[in-house]
């Protein structure tokens, strides 16, 4: 909410959160002012909702600036959702119709998600790099980063990574983790996710050309007690080669799922519009049967996906954003995935993704390249800016998620929002207005969907 018109932020929190006294927000960073029950990071205790974002009473103008606008970054948040460390990504300006200089990033920020107050740590850390992973490692009170890719300047082939690197939320610092065993190539475009002591990682790109891509489709499993590297050799359907994808754990029933992405084809498409389940008990895989709603009948890469567990409810993903290989492009959809629990993957039937926030809805067609008109969709006020290759970072449980940044039809993003899954809402941590389409700002004189 800085950088922007305090009056219409706050007509626009109330509106997208629905809930009164947005700024009723508690002490930033302090354990002391937590509700009662709750505990720091790593402590076991969880807020009365996990779905609810923390508070923070005494607010304050953080000081210290902002990330900048950026792409193709990660993040994680801790295991009382109230840090999310954000790491390197893409700054690059995007114009449309022309490809940048890369300019990759090797900062390292710790957001306050209840205060809305960002920190840029001076710490030693990985190098700077674009395209890389993360998840939370919460029975080590840290976050896991491995992969990506860097170039310096706009031709020649990238430098692709294969290191992995631990972030101590209390400490504030980064430590490179020394592995045994055989681990996956060096690899960009790439997904991860943490069950219990064990690092999943599955598919990305192992070309270092810039003009073409190389996916993969192997999965590989770290210990993360022993820090040692092994291949999975799956049974069952495995999913194809794909990168951009999305995965999720479900650390009850020690399910991994994955969905959508592409293939060598990722810059025109056709997109993958599947999901896959990896049983983790029986390391088989089976491929999922799931209709998608006719307001996003298409495949799309760069998504978010959570696994949403509920006491008492069933198990959900939820899908979101992400670009689409139709005539919307980026997204700001959510989509809910309803999974019965306690049946085998092969004996869970049809199922069917449900939309729980509608989105941006396709109106007017481009008047030429790289032209669109104002009313180039019909804007979901209930929603964020459509966005694609933005940080996502879900809650232990999946209740809730964070994203962050992404690339936006008109730039690049650095705002951040949260997300209720139990009301179905976002609401708004940091909210500026680099990167948002002209009709999003509130502007009546729109020329175009970027001005």
């Amino acid at each position: 909410m800085f950088g922007w018109s305090v009056s219409r932020s706050l007509f626009r929190s109330a509106v997208i959160s629905g809930v009164a006294g947005v700024f009723a927000l508690a002490a930033c960073g302090s354990e002391d002012s937590l509700p009662a029950g709750a505990g720091g990071a790593g402590g076991g205790a969880q807020l009365p909702s996990p779905s609810v974002r923390p508070v923070c009473a005494n607010f304050e103008t953080p000081t210290g600036g902002s990330p900048l606008a950026r792409a193709d970054t990660a993040a994680a948040l801790s295991e009382d959702a109230r840090t999310m460390v954000v790491f390197g990504g893409d700054v690059a300006t995007v114009i449309c119709g022309d490809i940048p200089k890369r300019s990759h990033v090797g900062d390292t920020w710790v957001l306050d998600t209840a205060c809305g107050s960002w920190t840029e740590l001076d710490v030693p850390g990985p190098s700077p790099r674009a395209r890389h992973a993360m998840a939370l490692d919460p029975a080590r009170e840290r976050a896991i980063l491995f992969g990506g890719r860097f170039r310096q300047g706009d031709s020649g082939n990238y430098t692709l990574y294969q290191d992995l690197w631990a972030f101590d939320l209390r400490k504030r610092s980064w430590a490179t983790l020394t592995a045994s065993g055989t681990p996956p190539s060096p690899r960009a475009n790439t997904a991860i996710a943490v069950d219990g002591d064990t690092l999943y990682v599955f598919g990305g790109n192992t070309s270092t050309s810039g003009l073409n891509f190389l996916p993969t489709n192997d999965l590989f499993a770290f210990d993360l007690v022993t820090n040692t590297w092994s291949t999975i050799e799956a049974a069952g359907p495995r999913p194809a080669a794909r990168q951009f994808h999305a995965i999720a754990v479900d650390t009850l029933a020690h399910r991994l799922y994955v969905v959508h992405g592409a293939d060598e084809n990722a810059l025109l498409g056709p997109f993958f519009a599947d999901a896959h389940v990896f049983d983790m008990k029986t390391s088989i895989f089976t491929a999922l049967a799931a209709t998608l709603p006719a307001s996003a009948p298409e495949g799309r890469i760069k998504p978010g996906l959570a696994l949403r567990r509920a006491a008492g409810e069933a198990s959900q993903l939820l899908l979101v954003g992400g670009h689409d290989d139709g005539t919307l492009g980026n997204r700001n959809d959510v989509l809910a995935l309803d999974l019965a629990d306690g049946i085998e993957p092969a004996n869970l039937g049809t199922l069917a993704w449900e939309p729980r926030v509608a989105g941006d809805m396709f109106t007017s067609p481009a008047t030429g390249q790289c032209a669109f008109p104002a009313d180039f969709v019909t804007p979901d006020e209930a929603s964020i800016e459509r966005r694609s290759a933005f940080a996502f970072a879900p809650t232990l449980t999946g209740e809730a998620f964070v994203i962050f940044a992404g690339d936006s039809d008109c730039g690049r993003l650095n705002d951040v929002w949260w997300f209720d899954t139990r009301a179905g809402t976002f609401t708004p941590i940091v909210e500026t207005p680099t990167g948002l389409s002209c009709p999003r700002t509130g502007s009546t004189t729109c020329a175009g969907l970027c001005g």
